[in-house]
């Protein structure tokens, strides 16, 4: 694994986009080695505080990848700071949760953001999907949050896969979610248009087994309303919610 000196070796210039992509390389190599050897305390911890453990989760992989931005004469903050991130996005299955770090140069001027974006299950200590890193130029906290609103800016890659579901069978009960982001994927960001940003989101939710059944505007909000059958069987204790 290289450090971040190595890594910087002759390049003439540094930017935020260098460091993710350093943060990235690194993360690729130890976020599921970290998940596996705690995944017993990690989901002994979500039985008893529920989302707390992704928080710890994170720290544990965040320290040493912050240890070697700070050693290399960069300054962030590592860890995890739940105030630095929020979640508005996707069913509980497949919560994704964008937490930011504001990087420093060697002179203390902020160089740029550095955004983890990590999906999470509410339902059970489970992470459906590699987390990984983007960048963003803002590093103002409103601008930061301004500009994740934006499916564009945190949707990457083929945001056109769909997944088959498996079928199960139906009975008389049913439950029901809600998602208060629709609004986001419709937003255009930098004269991006794209309307399969939507798709993205819909099929999350459908191949969790959930069927849009409205859509309704409140205020500056565009809330999807979901349901799909309850399975007895897969009964789970009660959702942990923000």
């Amino acid at each position: 694994m290289k450090t971040l000196q190595q890594f910087l070796a002759g390049k003439p210039e540094v930017t935020i986009h260098t460091l993710v992509k350093f943060m990235n390389q690194q993360l690729s190599e130890i976020w599921e080695n970290v998940l596996q050897e705690n995944k017993a305390e990690l989901t002994q911890m979500f039985a008893e505080y529920g989302d707390r453990a992704y928080g710890a989760y994170i720290h544990k992989f965040m320290a040493p990848i912050g240890e070697q931005i700070n050693e290399t004469g960069y300054a962030m903050r590592s860890g995890f700071n739940l105030s630095d991130s929020f979640e508005n996005w996707g069913p509980p299955e497949e919560r994704e949760r964008c937490a930011w770090y504001v990087i420093k140069n060697k002179d203390g001027d902020p160089l740029g953001t550095a955004v983890l974006q990590i999906y999470h299950s509410h339902t059970r200590f489970d992470i459906p999907q590699a987390p990984h890193f983007f960048a963003l130029e803002e590093t103002e906290r409103e601008a930061i949050m301004n500009a994740l609103s934006f499916a564009a800016t945190r949707i990457h890659g083929n945001i056109s896969s769909y997944q088959a579901v498996a079928s199960d069978e139906l009975i008389e009960k049913w439950e029901y979610g809600t998602d208060t982001g629709l609004g986001d994927y419709l937003k255009t960001y930098s004269g991006q248009t794209r309307y399969g940003y939507i798709d993205h989101v819909l099929s999350a939710w459908g191949r969790n087994g959930w069927e849009l059944v409205s859509i309704t505007p409140h205020n500056d909000l565009l809330v999807g309303f979901f349901k799909r059958p309850l399975i007895e069987c897969q009964l789970e204790p009660a959702m942990i919610t923000d």
